[in-house]
């Protein structure tokens, strides 16, 4: 029976080929579609899931009074972790994790082999961290252990991508690295395996916060909060009774200052950081539930509108097919037989269809994974089981939706059917109808959010920032001797200035993009009673300003070598924050006071956005103060590798045993769009899907619909009816579904789009052509696509058709 059924089956598509085609096309194309959002989705959902016992692991947070518990800051105080760990005995272990930036303005490590050379590495992702980080996070290890790394403060762990680096394939396991800045060659007690990217945190190096001076206190430090603590609660803890001892873990505690300002700490599990938490300087730019749950109901939406594709084709076939199933119970079949037999016939395009599809995704992988920005190993040995389980998933529910034309198929009465009549007509014309209503209400919405995403992304690339980054690039400052400091920084600005491809450089301990930590207080006067502020500051020299075009709305800049160490320039907000006035010129030339020690106000520069526009400009301060972390230049020709290599030469001549690091400042700074961007990928890719797959249903109903009316449209060309009739005659009926449509699309798109709007704190004002642009799009393509089928009925000759009939 299974193999005749499947003869049966090969033989309709053959006769069917259009139609076989379509419904393979369509299951094909929304296959891939889903398995690549849902491997999105579950990506972002597998955050820091790798960890053994995830669910037990915590971070600590802080939120002022007033805040919600779901603002506040992710870093904490290092005074903490040793109280906690003495007095909250749910805590099995606890550990502090801080960015090298913290404390050091550069952060290079150099190996010396045996014959003298030296080799280094500018490191980005490097931590102080605790030996007890170690219990915390999982680690899977290439060599050593978490038993014996880091058991010294003089031993580090490194990832196998920094081993490469400087090892190649040789082993590191007791081999020194030197960190200059503080004289100490650190052993390699570890290396693991590269963090995954499904991580939260990144690193590639470890050092021990043991190893900081000692008479920097931190065990006793309740001040510096730019250490994030991360802990692993015992079996059966309540994370509520665990925050509320934290609370209480400091009273009487020496220095702490917490419960008299109303700052309370909370925990969070390590699986929900990266989709919920929001709090201010966070380790990287995390996801968004909103989002993911989106991308989910559009990958929904797509399977539904395959699914539905093929009920609306296969029951728009059922008066074709309704003669076949009463002949074949005529000869004795069955109605059971009759459905199985359709089923088959699901399950075969479905098969085609999951070839069709893992073929694609095998092709396109690596396009797939630069659009997406994940890893997608769907042939790996360990993912090719979830892969098959998704497509049979996917089969599955294409054979469910398929049952419904399989009944109708094998529920026709012979009386009726050998007639030429379905008694299932006119519901399935129906059927038909709101089927299409579907299809073009998640086309429609789908459009809307495409053209709402580009037209924010555009104007977040048009806004004016305060300030210029095209054709600036940032340096990062080596490490160099005290005594050595000046000259040399000296000779490579020199160096660069005489470049002809160099227009101007500048020092400072920030660029756009960071989110910058160092908050300091300035006062309008020396009293505790005068009107202050707490804001963040840039130590920057005299060229600063000119080389990023950021305006001196009033006074003047900072005068050449570092004159002005007692100067302050404020931008505007800052200036208007401090004194309480709209225009603060006034103040200009001014004493106020920086940290309780009186300065001058040499100036006020115009706002900036230094973080993206989904956030407000902030209020700075600029000192002029001699702290670098970048040299910034100015190009003044378009970049090329002679440049590049001018550039790096005279990094080289200056800085001899460092290492050329450098990055574009409109790319770094992009980066924060990144997953907007993504988010705007997806929507135009799956966009166009949505728009294919319903456009295959369309141009499959129109064959239908052409053919059924095929003696009517002929007698109605006998008595007189032009093309131009004929022609609106049969498209009408698509232009009134495609308003039902819209009349529901247009608002679900309308509050699509304020929300996801709202996250940014500049935004677009919502067209009405976003709204009216997809509506006509869509109406356009769907005459287009039926325009073929309903052409050749308008030239095709009444006579033979009549004769036929």
């Amino acid at each position: 029976m299974v193999k005749n059924n499947i003869i049966y089956a090969l033989r309709h598509f053959r006769n069917q080929k259009i139609f076989a085609g379509i419904n393979v096309l369509g299951f094909s194309m929304s296959m891939v579609a889903c398995f690549l959002i849902f491997s999105y989705v579950r990506f972002e959902k597998s955050y820091d899931n790798y960890h053994t016992d995830a669910e037990r692991l915590y971070r600590i947070f802080r939120v002022e009074e007033g805040e919600a518990w779901n603002d506040g800051v992710a870093s904490v105080f290092p005074g903490m972790t040793p109280a906690i760990r003495e007095r909250v005995p749910e805590v099995e272990h606890i550990g502090r994790l801080i960015h090298h930036d913290k404390i050091f303005s550069s952060f290079a490590l150099t190996h010396y082999f045996s014959e003298g050379t030296g080799r280094t590495f500018n490191i980005d992702k490097g931590f102080f961290a605790d030996k007890d980080l170690l219990w915390v996070f999982e680690h899977r290890w290439v060599e050593g252990n978490a038993q014996q790394a880091m058991n010294s403060p003089e031993s580090v762990i490194i990832s196998r991508s920094l081993k490469e680096k400087f090892f190649g394939e040789d082993a590191a396991l007791g081999k020194t690295l030197q960190f200059k800045n503080m004289g100490i060659n650190y052993s390699i007690s570890g290396v693991f395996e590269d963090i995954p990217e499904n991580s939260h945190v990144s690193y590639e190096i470890l050092l021990p916060i043991a190893s900081l001076p000692k008479e920097w206190n931190l065990d006793g430090d309740f001040g510096w909060g730019n250490f994030y603590t991360y802990m692993k609660l015992a079996e059966s803890s309540d994370q509520a009774t665990v925050e509320q001892k934290i609370n209480s873990a400091f009273e009487g505690t020496e220095g702490e200052w917490f419960a008299e300002v109303g700052v309370k700490f909370g925990l969070q599990n390590i699986r929900d950081i990266h989709l919920t938490s929001h709090h201010a300087f966070e380790l990287e730019a995390n996801g968004n539930t909103t989002t993911i749950a989106f991308l989910a109901l559009i990958g929904v939406f797509i399977m539904v509108m395959a699914w539905v594709n093929y009920v609306n084709l296969s029951s728009s076939k059922l008066l074709d097919r309704a003669r076949e199933a009463g002949v074949r119970k005529v000869l004795g079949g069955l109605r059971s037989q009759l459905v199985m037999q359709h089923l088959t016939e699901t399950l075969l395009i479905n098969v085609c269809a999951m070839v069709v599809a893992l073929t694609v995704l095998q092709l396109a992988n690596t396009w797939f994974e630069s659009l997406l920005g994940i890893p997608l190993t769907p042939f790996d040995k360990s993912q090719i089981g979830v892969t098959l389980l998704f497509m049979m998933l996917f089969t599955l529910g294409s054979v469910a939706f398929g049952s419904y034309p399989a009944w109708l198929y094998a529920g026709q009465k012979i009386s009726v059917v050998l007639k030429g009549r379905s008694k299932n007509s006119l519901s399935g014309l129906r059927l038909r109808r709101v089927l299409t209503v579907f299809q073009y209400i998640v086309a429609v919405v789908l459009l809307i959010a495409t053209l709402v995403v580009r037209q924010q992304l555009n104007f977040m690339q048009n806004q004016s920032l305060g300030f210029s980054m095209d054709n600036r690039l940032a340096v990062k400052k080596p490490f160099v001797p005290e005594q050595e400091r000046e000259t040399l920084r000296g000779n490579f600005i020199n160096t660069l200035n005489e470049l002809p491809g160099v227009q101007g450089v500048t020092q400072t301990t920030e660029v756009p993009g960071y989110e910058i930590t160092r908050m300091r207080s300035v006062a309008s006067g020396p009293g505790e009673d005068a009107p202050s502020a707490y804001l963040k500051e840039i130590a920057v020299d005299e060229h600063y300003f000119d080389v990023l075009g950021i305006p001196i709305l009033h006074g003047r800049h900072f005068r050449p070598n570092r004159a002005d160490s007692e100067g302050i320039i404020l931008s505007l907000k800052a200036a208007q924050k401090l004194f309480s006035m709209e225009n603060p010129s006034a103040k200009v030339g001014q004493r106020i006071y920086y940290e309780g020690s009186p300065y001058t106000l040499v100036g006020i520069a115009g706002d900036v956005n230094q973080m993206s526009l989904k956030q407000d400009s902030e209020p700075f301060i600029y000192t002029n103060h001699n702290r670098v972390k970048y040299f910034l230049i100015q190009l003044n020709t378009p970049v090329s590798s002679a440049l590049m290599d001018s550039l790096e030469e005279a990094f080289d001549t200056s800085f001899e045993a460092s290492h050329f690091d450098y990055f574009f400042l409109d790319t770094f700074f992009d980066r924060q769009y990144k997953a907007d961007r993504l988010f705007g990928q997806i929507f135009e890719l799956f966009s166009l899907l949505a728009i294919v797959v319903t456009s295959l249903g369309l141009f499959g109903l129109s064959l239908y619909n052409v053919t059924q009316r095929s003696k009517e449209l002929s007698i109605r060309k006998v008595l007189g009816a032009g093309a131009r009739h004929i022609f609106v005659l049969l498209t009408k009926e698509y232009g009134q579904l495609l308003l039902i449509a819209s009349i529901i699309s247009l608002p679900i798109g309308y509050l699509f789009s304020n929300q996801w709007l709202d996250g940014f704190a500049y935004r677009t004002s919502v067209s009405a052509t976003s709204f009216v642009l997809p509506v006509i799009l869509i109406f356009v393509l769907s005459i287009a696509t039926v325009s073929y089928q309903i052409m050749k009925a308008v030239v095709a000759n009444p006579a033979n058709t009549l004769r036929d009939e």
